[in-house]
C-alpha cells in the first residue's frame, strides 16, 4: 500500500488530504513449490516407467530431475535407463498458479543404453547428453497439473566410432499428469 500525503494552507487553516493508492496486482505467494509427475507417453508407447520431480523456485524458474526405466522390448527404444536434470524458464504464465504456461527447458541426460539390434546382448553401454525442449503446463486450483512437452538432446560420449548405426540425437517427449504438494 501506498500513502500519499498532501497539504497546503489557506489563511490560518491547514487543509490535510490523505490519498491511498492500493496496488490490486500484488505478487501471489507461490505455497506450493514442490510437484511430482508420471509420464503417460512413456507408459503407452512402450512398458516404461518415467517419474519426474520439479522443485520451483518461484512463479517463473523451477529445476528438477527425471527417472526413466524401461521394462520392455528395446526395440520401441534403446535407452534402458535414464537420469535426466533439468531446469525450466516459465513464460506467460498466470500468477495465482505460478510456474505454468509455456515454458524453455535445459536438460543434461546421464543413460544406460543399447545399440545393437539384438537386444538380447549385453552390450549396454553409459551416454550423455545435453539439449533443449519446448513445452506447456497447466495447473488447477487444486495442484493438479498436465503437460505437454517435446525436445531434443545431442549425444557427446562416443564409445564406438567405428559404428555409424548409432543416433548422434535423441528425443525427448511427454505428456505429464501430476499433483503440486
Amino acid at each position: 500500500m501506498l500513502g500519499v500525503f498532501c497539504g497546503y494552507t489557506q489563511g490560518n487553516e491547514e487543509d490535510i488530504t490523505k490519498v491511498e493508492v492500493v496496488n490490486q496486482y500484488e505478487e501471489v505467494e507461490l505455497f506450493e513449490k514442490n510437484e511430482i509427475r508420471l509420464n503417460a507417453l512413456d507408459l503407452i508407447v512402450h512398458p516404461a516407467l518415467s517419474l519426474s520431480y520439479e522443485r520451483l523456485l518461484n512463479e517463473s524458474n523451477g529445476y528438477g530431475i527425471s527417472l526413466f526405466a524401461n521394462f520392455g522390448d528395446l526395440n520401441a527404444t534403446y535407452q534402458n535407463f535414464s537420469i535426466t536434470p533439468y531446469y525450466r524458464f516459465y513464460f506467460l504464465n498466470r500468477k495465482d498458479y505460478g510456474a505454468s504456461g509455456l515454458f524453455v527447458e535445459a536438460f543434461s541426460s546421464f543413460s544406460s543404453v543399447d545399440f545393437n539390434e539384438n537386444s538380447n546382448s549385453d552390450s549396454s553401454e553409459f551416454q550423455f547428453s545435453m539439449g533443449v525442449a519446448l513445452g506447456k503446463k497447466w495447473v488447477n486450483h487444486n495442484g493438479f497439473t498436465f503437460e505437454l512437452f517435446a525436445g531434443v538432446g545431442r549425444y557427446f560420449v562416443d564409445n564406438g566410432a567405428d559404428d555409424h548405426d548409432r543416433p548422434e540425437a535423441h528425443g525427448r517427449f511427454g505428456i505429464s499428469i501430476g499433483k503440486r504438494f
